[in-house]
């Protein structure tokens, strides 16, 4: 067994400081050889120290370097909205001025077509009315002729049927001196038949159905004006004779007057 009290001629108290004091001195040598071998080993492994970074100057005097591990996100460039077209705006003219006996302008008249009945039936003989408006403020003069003034029908997809100057053409002039807000009027009569330019032969009816009435005056269009024109009704009473009209013969299966008696 370990004998650890000290032995010999001094007090064991001064052996016990020399121990204590041997056991220090030797825990301090051990720390500083500790460290310096840690210093030279551990330091050595990192290698040469790195430089520090350097500024971007790049970018001017504030520019940052960019980190690489921080991504940017990527921001969509903003969508710009096209630039305001001017509405174009279209030039109003102002009205001619115009003297007392001067030529009226379209622009000072009116054209528009007038039925006599808004419903005919097939054998009917329409009456179509078309009338000239002065509109302006000027009194003012016009050919208003049957040479240049025409009534048509249509049919509802704009199919022309018939026109008064297809087989009764006319070279008439008729100048019209308008006043202001003063009228023309003209009555044409439709017989219900088909016509073309040159009014070619033969003519057929117009069955039933809705037309549209137009007028024109040169380059001036009325308004459509529709009508509808109907088969007769079945159980329609026969026209009246004529006052002068014979009487109708009696048929083969008649039977005899009685004897006079």
């Amino acid at each position: 067994m370990l004998d650890l009290e000290p032995r010999g001629p001094l007090s064991p108290e001064i052996y016990r400081r020399r121990r204590t004091l041997a056991i220090g001195v030797a825990g301090l040598v051990a720390a500083i050889v500790i460290g310096t071998l840690f210093m030279v080993f551990g330091g050595g492994s990192s290698g040469a120290p790195k430089k520090a970074a350097e500024p971007n100057t790049s970018q001017g005097p504030l520019g940052q370097t960019p980190d690489p591990g921080v991504k940017t996100p990527v921001v969509a460039p903003a969508e710009q909205s096209p630039a305001a077209t001017p509405t174009p705006t279209a030039a109003v003219e102002p009205p001619p001025v115009l003297k007392p006996g001067d030529d009226c302008p379209d622009s000072t008249l009116a054209v528009k077509g007038l039925t006599n009945e808004p419903r005919y039936v097939i054998g009917d003989q329409p009456k179509f009315t078309m009338v000239v408006t002065n509109i302006g403020l000027t009194a003012c003069q016009r050919d208003v002729g049957a040479a240049v003034l025409a009534a048509y029908v249509y049919t509802l997809d704009n199919k022309r049927l018939w026109s008064n100057l297809d087989c009764a053409p006319s070279n008439e002039t008729l100048v019209k001196s308008f006043n202001p807000g003063e009228q023309v009027t003209t009555e044409v009569t439709w017989t219900g038949m088909g016509s073309a330019p040159q009014c070619p032969l033969p003519r057929q009816p117009i069955g039933p159905g809705t037309y549209n009435l137009v007028v024109q005056l040169g380059n001036l269009r009325s308004a459509t004006v529709p009508f509808v024109l109907a088969e007769p009704s079945a159980d329609a009473p026969a026209p009246p004779p004529a006052p002068d009209a014979p009487a109708p013969a009696p048929g083969p299966d008649a039977p005899a007057p009685p004897p006079a008696g």
